[in-house]
């Protein structure tokens, strides 16, 4: 077996985020489980906060690693360089903490208490099948850098 320069991660995160919430969308309309009976505007108001804090979270992580010419794909591309500015100084996956964020804005804006209860079980998911491999291979190929970044920042928040 060759020794292959990525994380191994099988699965693009994004859809391990987009499909459960596709599905609990889809749920027939006996099943439904709203958040809320009625439409509330602090449901709306929740919704476009948490969406747009996700969204500027993803922005703000594509653009440090953009610019630390390193790539944004943990699925069969090496990484070349430890981030540890913008997001990153604050989170080891503002990646994925943006994307749970678009998540919760998406499941208050279609008032859809199974998206909502369902995104713990996704971040269980990601964390064991994404952030566990991404971990080991950039302790694996940066050794003591990374593992004093992983020192000075929390792995969520």
């Amino acid at each position: 077996m060759k020794n292959r320069d990525h994380a191994g991660v099988l699965v693009p995160p994004p859809l391990l985020f987009v499909l459960p919430l596709l599905a609990t969308t889809m749920l027939p309309v006996r099943l439904a489980w709203p958040i809320i009976q009625e439409g509330a505007p602090v449901l709306t108001l929740g919704a476009l906060l948490a969406l747009a804090a996700g969204v500027a979270i993803g922005l703000a992580s594509v653009a440090s690693f953009r610019t630390a010419n390193t790539t944004i794909l943990p699925a069969g591309r090496p990484t070349t360089a430890i981030v540890g500015r913008g997001p990153y100084a604050f989170t080891r996956n503002p990646m994925y903490l943006g994307m749970a964020l678009a998540y919760s804005g998406l499941s208050l804006g279609l008032n859809n208490l199974w998206a909502l209860a369902t995104l713990p079980v996704v971040l269980i998911v990601v964390d064991r099948l994404v952030v566990r491999r991404e971990e080991r291979y950039l302790t694996a190929k940066f050794g003591e850098p990374y593992r004093d970044y992983c020192a000075r920042v929390r792995r969520w928040v």
